[in-house]
């Protein structure tokens, strides 16, 4: 029997934010997807609908369900509050990630995070686990499962969700992202204080907060209070984890309220802020944050216990007084992902995130975020801004982006979205990076040396006569003019960020052009 492939290839060219694109669609039939990862096998990795995994071809789009949860529970009517009947229990198929040591022997094992009845089906109490799958590479399959933690909480919105395995100095952790689970509507709640995103803080509470296990469920010993699971607190609804392998740093991106959407770094123990502090701590966006801030009492149990500052905000502006979401400028985050190829020069040293929302201003779409060095976010300027925005004209074809992927050579971005496209709303986009012609040019005489380089340069011109020296960036953006130097001149670059860029001699018996690379 032959199999017949079907790849809807839909040819759309993004060269106006400095790379081109080919946007395409995998045929493969998911139903409410939420995780995707790349995995070291060569495969995509995805959660579906009723604690489903599945194994993906990231080229045919060929899908196999390789497990699923019997015990899987969408949630009951009856856990539905009395106040506010019309919201439902939080249920579903969240996270999942793979060891660190996936294709090593001994360590083939796959995370994934669903819901469960952990009462009766006459007093149903939905509740959310973490199981591990071992996987037979040879045979590709499940062998065995063991659920590593088990009873974690719900609530009625803000469920968190996202798991993320790394290793930090040689030791592989499981992080996992629980959301405060509150209702915005206190009504909801008898009395208001009841409301869960109240214990965001409360070390107590699993809720609000990120938590670190061991790979086989247990808790790390050197966690902030022995014997407690959680990693840092204060956090609304942490739906993306990203890791920085060359800096060793963990970023969370979380949704905001109205405003302020975070990229935070995760240090061992801290306080978030959520829900007195919302964003950048000393613009009082949020009434009565800076003198919070300024008061902050550090919890007696965690070493060294402080505020810490998110490293963006999407939406740092005042809280505003209308109740229609679509208004506010929060973009409803969810993962994101650490960019460290250099395929896409621009790219290098990014988080990637994609968002959720289509609202008034704001669409659903993926954000760059350049970082320096230190791996915070790069400085903006006109002339390049940061952060920068890709296929927002494909939102209707692309829908609500709840995770991104990308190929290990870098030049395939894996969309997966569950909701709010036009058609196909459950699916997999790939854009596949197309680089740039090679473009002929004469350099002859025009010398950079050297080349690449990190900082100090040294340019040779071709001859002495009037000229004009340009510098562009990889996408035409004019970023230095030079007029009637000496021939000989040295440049430091060193505040420019890696990647391409164009050197333009121009006199009036002749044009010169070289390209660049800053390392």
């Amino acid at each position: 029997m032959k199999y017949f492939i079907f790849l809807l290839i839909v040819v759309h060219f993004f060269s106006g934010e400095a790379q081109t694109f080919i946007r395409s669609e995998l045929p493969t039939q998911v139903s409410t997807p939420w995780e995707l990862c790349y995995g070291p096998d060569s495969m995509l990795w995805a959660t579906e609908s009723n604690g489903r995994v599945s194994r993906i071809d990231p080229e045919t789009g060929t899908k196999i369900v390789i497990y699923a949860a019997s015990d899987y529970f969408g949630g009951s009517p009856l856990e539905n509050s009395v106040l506010c009947p019309s919201l439902g229990i939080g249920s579903g198929t969240l996270g999942l990630t793979l060891h660190p040591d996936f294709t090593t022997t001994g360590s083939s094992f796959i995370y994934f995070m669903y819901s469960y009845n952990s009462g009766t089906s006459g007093n149903p109490a939905t509740r959310f686990k973490i199981r591990r799958l071992e996987w037979d590479p040879n045979a590709e399959q499940v062998v065995a499962y063991q659920d590593i933690v088990t009873n974690i909480s719900t609530g009625y919105d803000h469920l968190g969700g996202r798991l993320l395995a790394v290793k930090q100095n040689t030791i592989p952790y499981l992080f996992v992202t629980i959301g405060d689970h509150g209702s915005a509507n206190n009504q909801c709640y008898n009395p208001p204080t009841d409301n869960p995103n109240n214990f965001a803080l409360d070390p107590a509470t699993d809720n609000g907060k990120i938590h670190r296990f061991n790979m086989d469920g247990s808790i790390p010993a050197d966690n902030p209070i022995p014997g407690n699971s959680f990693f840092t607190r204060g956090h609304r609804n942490p739906q993306g984890l990203a890791y920085n392998t060359n800096l060793d740093l963990l970023y969370a991106i979380e949704h905001g309220d109205k405003t302020d959407d975070e990229i935070n770094i995760l240090e061992k123990g801290m306080n978030y802020g959520w829900k007195d502090v919302r964003g950048f701590h000393d613009d009082d966006n949020f009434p009565g944050e800076m003198a919070y801030a300024a008061n902050y009492v550090p919890h007696p149990q965690i070493a060294n216990d402080h505020l810490v500052e998110p490293i963006y905000s999407i939406c740092a502006v005042p809280t505003p007084g209308s109740n229609v979401g679509s208004s506010w400028c929060t973009v409803a985050p969810s993962d994101g992902i650490y960019y460290k190829s250099t395929s896409i020069p621009e790219w290098t040293n990014s988080i990637l995130l994609v968002t959720l929302k289509k609202g008034d201003n704001t669409n659903m779409e993926l954000y760059q975020f350049k970082l320096n060095a230190q791996g915070t976010i790069a400085a903006s300027t006109n002339e390049n801004p940061n952060p920068k925005k890709y296929f927002s004209e494909d939102q209707l074809l692309n829908g609500r982006l709840r995770d991104i992927a990308v190929s290990p050579d870098g030049k395939k971005i894996y969309l997966i979205n569950n909701g709010g496209a036009t058609s196909a709303t459950d699916k997999i986009t790939v854009y596949t990076y197309v680089e740039p012609p090679v473009v002929p040019y004469q350099n002859a005489g025009l010398k950079i040396t050297p080349n690449p380089s990190s900082g100090l340069v040294q340019i040779e011109l071709p001859e002495n006569k009037p000229y004009t020296l340009q510098i562009f960036d990889y996408r035409g953006a004019k970023l230095k003019e030079i007029k009637d130097e000496t021939l000989l001149m040295n440049l430091d670059l060193s505040s420019f960020s890696a990647g391409l860029y164009w050197f333009r001699y121009e006199s009036e018996s002749m044009q010169r052009i070289q390209n660049f690379v800053k390392e």
